[in-house]
């Protein structure tokens, strides 16, 4: 048998049962219990939860009964246990293991576990003393978790451990209720059975890995998919790429990959793959297929091609700015001969402000170029370039300054807009002057037209909208707006031209009248009067639960023959109450009446499957599911596909509170869907 050395610090994911061993004292020695239904038998898989129960497991074995509890959907009353292991389940002999070792990289570490005289974790250093010791206080540890380790990964390792067996006496029409419990325990020990209910007509396949992407970079390719809604199903991922268009798929990995997600993301959402390629100019085909802990393979996953890109590194340097008339800016640079191999071309950017602002001034100068002309500069302009290629860009130069002398002043703005709500907030807005070197805008307001116009903003403001607050309650109807433009040389522009806008209504609606409110099978039901006011637009409901202090909005409808509304409230079995108001054309918002209230005891949830309503638009290619809403709070939506007659396959999932699911992937393909709720 080989002598394993374990160079490892950190235990890798272990998803069956890798509990960390501790004192007795802190533990309850039970066992857990997997149990995988197929088409024709079922596989069971179980494991200690410490170092001391797995000892005596590894000493005195395992028990395995099955007692047929149902049969064509009836209780069986005469139910009898049998034994299904002719001898206790536990380690095979050592001279077994140095077999299996041969054909299985997982054997020599389980049995180095089991029968080793110790089981190291070095740190790959001399004299290191105080490791020593940490590596004898942690030997049981070591030696429980490597071992339960390696059965996760290996069904043969699992089997001659004695942790798993296959039951193929099995019929379709029962369910089983399967026991597994030690041979022997201590007085000390409590005996623990592990118990798991199933049947082979609960057997699903298992789905395809899910949201399968690949990203390229110089020599490499980013492999992800899904570790958030799939966790449950895999324990190890087979990598496969085709170099040839897809002919021909080959393994990437030697060995299945088994915690793929970056040290320090353990709660990451996806598994994550570092693949090296050889040549970028290749287009490559990835997949991905799953692996179960009793061995399963999963189908592959959607197929994703992916090209490697050429990075570049080196970065131009613009050397001169300078301008010979006064109206242009002419820039100079250098870049290294050895790396326009891999470039295209260069861009060039400009901005007012030498941190941020950057937009592309010139795209695709020619990588021969040394020379560019800006006809059109800023006062005060800073510059940078980057070389790119099609693959994208690389590094920015430092940014560098030019200013221009100015005397011409920018052109009068246009546009001026704004709209005013009830508390006499005025927005205003207009469109951005086209002149490069602009500064900001001044806003000027009146309340007549023949009256001088007042500055309201005593400095220039350099976006194109402003708020301003004007009285409400006068009797002048009409508010005059105008702005004028500032460059960086404070050249200004001409007045816009003036903007009127019309002082807002403030004068509320009257309030609509809830006549009755009463519970029913599907909600609450709330019915009202609406308000008798000519300009109302619509109608708010609120809800707020008896004993609480906040209302919140349930519902906002139109006055279009609404006056009746069904609430679904999340939690059921208590009493809520309901106000509702009217709001005018201009938001003018009624008071509310009385509350009224009512208890909410809606049907109880039903286990069953939804049947969603399904649509294809040829034009989008787009499949979209819709289902109604439930009268029972639901957590999660698990969608389900197939062909026709054929099996259900998980493809997706949605949040509770979302009610329909598009797809692109899936748009006409002829597929039967449901939908289950959780």
């Amino acid at each position: 048998m080989r002598r394993l050395i374990v160079i490892l610090l950190v235990i890798c994911q272990i998803p069956f049962i890798s509990t960390r061993a501790q004192d007795d004292d802190e533990l309850k020695h039970e066992l857990r219990l997997l149990a995988r239904p197929t088409s024709d038998s079922i596989m069971l898989r179980w494991a200690p939860t410490t170092y001391r129960l797995w000892l005596v497991g590894n000493k005195y074995g395992y028990n395995v009964t099955r007692t047929l509890m149902y049969k064509d959907g009836k209780l069986l009353k005469n139910r009898k246990a049998v034994l299904l292991n002719k001898g206790v389940l536990k380690p095979r002999p050592l001279s077994e293991w140095e077999v299996l070792d041969e054909r299985d990289e997982y054997a020599g570490v389980a049995a180095q576990a089991i029968y080793g005289d110790g089981f190291e974790v070095e740190s790959g250093e001399e004299n290191m003393g105080i490791m020593d010791i940490y590596n004898k206080a942690t030997e049981q540890e070591n030696r429980y978790g490597f071992s339960l380790f390696a059965a996760d990964q290996s069904v043969e390792v699992a089997q001659y451990h004695g942790l798993m067996l296959v039951d193929k006496n099995v019929k379709p029409g029962e369910k089983y209720l399967y026991k597994v419990f030690p041979d022997y325990v201590p007085e000390d020990m409590k005996k623990d059975t592990a118990f798991f209910f199933t049947g082979v007509d609960e057997y699903l396949p298992l789905p395809a890995p899910a949201q399968f992407k690949a990203e390229g970079g110089d020599g490499t390719v980013t492999l992800t998919w899904d570790n958030k809604y799939q966790t449950d199903y895999f324990n190890s991922f087979w990598l496969e790429r085709s170099d040839d268009g897809g002919d021909s798929f080959k393994r990437l990995n030697s060995s299945p990959a088994i915690n793929t997600t970056p040290e320090g993301r353990d709660e990451a959402p996806y598994h994550y793959y570092l693949d090296t390629i050889p040549d970028n100019n290749i287009k490559y085909l990835y997949r991905v297929i799953g692996i179960s802990i009793f061995g399963e393979l999963s189908p592959s996953s959607e197929v994703v091609e992916v090209q490697g890109v050429d990075a570049i590194t080196s970065v131009p340097h613009i050397v001169k700015k300078y301008s010979k008339d006064g109206k242009t800016v002419v820039l100079e640079w250098e870049f290294p001969n050895e790396s326009k191999d891999r470039v295209e071309g260069f861009r060039i950017f400009r901005s007012a402000d030498y941190a941020k602002g950057f937009k592309l001034l010139a795209d695709s100068v020619s990588v021969m170029s040394k020379k560019y002309q800006d006809k059109r500069p800023l006062a005060t302009g800073y510059y940078r370039m980057q070389a790119f290629n099609s693959h994208g860009g690389g590094g920015y130069s430092i940014p560098q300054m030019f200013q221009v002398v100015d005397s011409f002043p920018p052109a009068k703005p246009k546009g001026l807009e704004a709209t005013i709500d009830t508390t006499g907030l005025v927005s205003l807005s207009w469109q951005v002057n086209l002149d490069q070197d602009i500064d900001g805008y001044r806003i000027y307001r009146a309340n007549a037209l023949h009256e001088e116009f007042s500055a309201i903003t005593p400095e220039p403001v350099s976006d194109t909208t402003f708020m301003d607050k004007i009285t409400i309650k006068t009797l002048t109807e009409k508010v005059y707006y105008k702005i004028k433009a500032y460059d960086k040389s404070q050249n200004q522009s001409d007045f816009s031209e003036v903007l009127e806008l019309d002082r807002p209504d403030i004068v509320p609606p009257a309030a609509p009248l809830i006549r009755k409110i009463f519970p029913s099978d599907t909600g609450i039901v709330i019915n009202w009067a609406n308000s008798p006011s000519s300009d109302v637009e619509k109608v708010v409901l609120y809800r707020n639960r008896q004993g609480g202090a906040n209302w919140e909005v349930i519902k906002v409808l139109s006055v279009d023959n609404t006056s009746q509304y069904v609430d679904v409230p999340k939690e059921a079995g208590f009493i809520y109450r309901y106000l509702i108001i009217a709001v005018d054309e201009v938001g003018n918002e009624s008071k509310p009446g009385k509350p009224v209230a009512a208890k909410y005891n809606p049907k109880k949830q039903k286990d069953d499957w939804i049947h969603p309503e399904k649509k294809e638009s040829k034009k989008k290619r787009l499949l979209t599911l819709t289902w109604e809403v439930p009268v029972y709070p639901v957590k999660r939506f698990i969608i389900y596909a197939r062909m026709k007659d054929g099996d259900w396959k998980m493809i997706d999932g949605v949040e509770g509170n979302e009610f329909s699911y598009e797809s692109t992937y899936y748009y006409g393909k002829g597929l039967e869907f449901i939908v289950k709720p959780k």
